[in-house]
């Protein structure tokens, strides 16, 4: 998202909650919410100008800017500030804000074994229609639920911890080695390298 549509975000989403209120009253405080997040009155001014009625037609009311002897504003009888147009814009550009915060927060948090491991684990998963039976089925389920807890626990992991599975595994490791390996592999080395673990 560029500079120009956050300012745009910023100016729409405050007007939105301005409903019966189109004057140059709900202009000015805009102006003033604008100043704490650094956009000057001249460009809160001409954004509005360029989304009014008469040019992009993103707003109902039309500007007449004028820096020396002050703005003025038509309203056309409108009851809010977005046009329909306006609305859609709005939320595409709310959209593409909080995708933004997403991947910022994406970024700032490290990666957890429970986030890396569980596409191999949803994988193990999909193989469940081509188990022999039901039973099958069923223990594949329990399998990855263990497997999800082993990988996301602070406590070390005992000998045995998956002996249960161990006739599953034999009739169903091929078909499931490819995402199984890599989840196996980081609790095969938390178990024989790994010393970070609660006593």
């Amino acid at each position: 998202m560029g500079l120009q549509e956050k300012k745009r975000e910023f100016i729409l989403s405050y007007l939105a909650t301005q409903p019966h209120q189109i004057n140059l009253k709900t202009v000015q405080k805009l102006i003033d919410f604008g100043k704490n997040n650094n956009y000057t009155p001249p460009e809160i001014l001409e954004e509005l100008s360029q989304m009014d009625a008469d040019h992009e037609k993103i707003l109902t009311a039309t500007f007449e800017l004028d820096f020396i002897y002050g703005t003025k504003l038509f309203n056309h009888d409108a009851t809010q500030w977005l046009s329909p147009q306006g609305g859609t814009y709005l939320k595409k550009l709310q959209r593409q804000e909080s995708a933004n915060r997403q991947r910022e927060l994406d970024l700032d948090r490290p990666a957890k074994a429970d986030d890396i491991y569980d596409q191999y684990l949803r994988q193990m998963l999909g193989y469940r229609g081509k188990m022999a039976n039901k039973t099958d089925q069923l223990t594949l389920q329990e399998f990855a639920i263990d497997l999800r807890h082993l990988l996301i626990a602070s406590k070390k992991i005992e000998a045995g911890a998956l002996s249960k599975f161990q006739p599953f595994l034999e009739r169903n490791y091929t078909s499931l080695a490819q995402p199984l390996t890599p989840v196996l592999a980081e609790l095969a080395k938390r178990f024989m390298v790994n010393r970070d673990y609660e006593a």
